[in-house]
């Protein structure tokens, strides 16, 4: 298979993964020989844990660039990966609070997306991390 059969793979399944390991990512979601080859020539091998962790070539960029020079993430960063996210079949699969959550990100921001999920939806009162976490994962 060719470098653009696995470019179109990744963005049509993964659209939105800038970053992936060969135990846990690329052999649980099952990726096909050609897409962990190509990635595996084409992106930064950033460690070896689990089977090696690879980073897509401008995020890896933008991750150093971003970490060295303390700038704050692109709000529009967060949108944007909800609003394909949303294209996924894996939305489908959300249960409502976090299709909800998805919502508020992919309309405005990250910051109100973790505003909103640590906030108990019913009464307003602000949630602990642990209640966070029990309800959207």
């Amino acid at each position: 298979m060719s470098d653009e059969s696995a470019k179109e793979w990744l963005n049509t399944k993964w659209p939105n993964m800038r970053a992936c390991d060969v135990n846990w990512t690329m052999k649980k979601y099952d990726y096909p020989d050609y897409v962990c080859e190509y990635i595996k020539n084409h992106w930064v091998k950033i460690n070896d844990e689990n089977g090696g962790v690879y980073h897509e070539p401008e995020y890896s960029k933008h991750g150093v660039d971003r970490h060295i020079n303390k700038k704050e993430p692109n709000l529009k960063e967060g949108q944007t990966f909800a609003k394909n996210y949303k294209k996924t079949e894996f939305a489908d699969m959300m249960d409502e609070p976090n299709k909800k959550a998805l919502d508020v990100m992919a309309n405005e921001g990250m910051d109100a997306a973790v505003k909103h999920m640590f906030t108990d939806q019913e009464s307003g009162r602000q949630l602990s991390y642990a209640e966070m976490r029990s309800r959207y994962g």
